[in-house]
């Protein structure tokens, strides 16, 4: 990483609620048609818990049922391509994050769908930071676990390759001269369970996933990727307070919309979501999951991700990670 990133201030801003005209213009999509948020990884991950307790939220404002349709594999890109193909009625929608969206598209020429031409986003359903966790024993704080990792070669996990987590520690093995391993798991539970194990070192994971394990003290969390400490882990600094800027990266899962899909549409569901960000019970499910909410209108939202992708890919270039097929 080779630049001050300033992106984590904006995740990190508690915005107003959103007022959007499209709310008079009418309840339902489509007459009614079921509406289908498709989720490329499967249940009870957190992707799905999230559209699960949303979906509740809106069924009945905007008049029709939701369901949540898992298609887990390949890197999240075949849910991403069956969403972009689907009619463009806003009866489809995308639970996309940094991966899909972000990512994939600086790390891999195989791509079956353009996150950019084919999709637009609708709402943000959370946003986290992630948190830096080593094993017991391996560093008490973030400066004694660089001083290790530039001595001596440390194993890192993360979710898959080309996942956020993994690039970010990617990003700080070739800024900071740290000696690393990439070891990839099919997800952040088995991952984590290897670190509290002692058989991988190290991780960059979501405060959400990584919280029951740093709570039961089986992994140590020594920095946080915002540029605060997060309330979640209001004992652990940020990258910045324990003396390393420019590693404000967070995670962020959202809706996102076929390109084509009326404005009027998009903006009716995100005022849907908007409402139910209002709701107490919806936050505390949010918060349940590890992650804050986050209102964004959908224009803001384009620019914010057009310059978080822009981040993500200096890092690809800095670092050469690309997926294999």
């Amino acid at each position: 990483m080779t630049a001050p990133h300033r992106l984590g201030r904006r995740l990190a801003l508690a915005l107003p609620a959103l007022a959007l005209a499209a709310r008079g213009a009418g309840a339902q999509t489509a007459g009614g048609a079921p509406l289908r948020l498709v989720v490329p990884f499967p249940g009870g991950t957190t992707p799905d818990t999230l559209a699960r307790l949303y979906g509740a939220a809106i069924s009945g404002p905007l008049g029709q049922p939701v369901v949540v349709d898992n298609r887990a594999g390949g890197g999240g890109m075949i849910a991403a391509e069956f969403a972009a193909r689907a009619a463009p009625d806003g009866n489809t929608l995308f639970v996309g994050s940094n991966g899909t969206i972000s990512i994939n598209k600086h790390i891999t020429d195989r791509m079956p769908f353009d996150p950019d031409r084919d999709f637009r986003p609708v709402a943000f359903l959370g946003v986290s930071m992630q948190v830096l966790v080593v094993r017991p024993g391996l560093a008490t704080d973030l400066a004694s676990f660089l001083a290790r990792a530039r001595a001596q070669e440390v194993n890192y996990a993360s979710v898959g390759a080309g996942s956020a987590g993994h690039l970010f520690m990617a990003g700080l093995v070739n800024q900071l001269g740290l000696k690393g391993q990439h070891v990839p798991y099919r997800g952040a539970p088995q991952a984590l369970l290897e670190i509290a194990a002692g058989r991988v070192e190290v991780m960059v994971a979501a405060i959400g996933s990584a919280l029951p394990l740093i709570r039961e003290g089986k992994v140590v969390a020594l920095a946080v990727t915002g540029p605060a400490r997060d309330p979640l882990l209001p004992e652990v600094p940020s990258f910045e307070q324990a003396g390393v800027p420019g590693f404000a990266l967070g995670v962020w899962n959202a809706l996102f919309a076929q390109r084509a899909v009326p404005d009027a549409t998009v903006g009716r569901i995100a005022a849907a979501i908007a409402d139910a960000q209002r709701d107490e019970s919806v936050r505390r499910g949010v918060t349940a999951a590890g992650f804050t909410v986050e209102a964004l209108d959908p224009a803001s939202m384009s620019r914010f991700i057009a310059e978080e992708s822009a981040r993500w890919g200096e890092i690809a270039r800095a670092t050469g990670v690309r997926l294999t097929d």
